[in-house]
């Protein structure tokens, strides 16, 4: 059975990086990680507000994975109040074992990460204070790889 493993977090919290190093050590041929920056900024060119297309793309794109991959990473902001109804759908009927983390990094560890991109106003309006999907999503306070790794060895 397929594992689906969801990385959401604010700007700059260390979401790509940790997927992408996921991905790396599972290989691209196991692994399929869905970008939601990727999907949204340069496929759609949409913008991040409740109606957005970027939401039915992903679904489509999580079934697509669990029927060709072992593992569908999926990352992004993927902000509560637009992508949290499918994102509750799609792990009520994922079949297989899913594993939700919320990175939760301070503002300055966020600001100081996306220095060359953004500047600090912007961060501010995007930012998203304790935006987990439910009371059952793992924090944690910093990209931690090795323990993502460690729970997916223990599944």
């Amino acid at each position: 059975m397929p594992t689906l493993v969801i990385i959401r977090g604010n700007s700059g919290s260390g979401k790509t990086s940790m997927a992408d190093t996921l991905q790396v050590h599972f290989g691209a041929d196991a692994c399929l990680v869905i970008h939601q920056d990727q999907v949204r900024r340069e496929l759609l060119h949409a913008n991040d507000h409740v109606g957005t297309p970027t939401v039915a793309l992903i679904k489509d794109l999580i079934r697509f994975g669990h029927d060709h991959y072992p593992l569908v990473i999926v990352e992004g902001i993927l902000r509560r109040d637009v992508y949290g109804e499918m994102l509750e759908q799609v792990v009520d009927e994922w079949q297989g074992p899913t594993l939700i983390y919320y990175l939760d990094v301070p503002f300055a560890t966020c600001v100081a990460h996306n220095a060359q991109r953004f500047d600090e106003a912007i961060q501010k309006r995007w930012w998203r204070v304790d935006d987990v999907l439910s009371a059952a999503d793992r924090r944690l306070p910093q990209r931690d790889v090795a323990l993502v790794l460690s729970d997916l060895n223990r599944i």
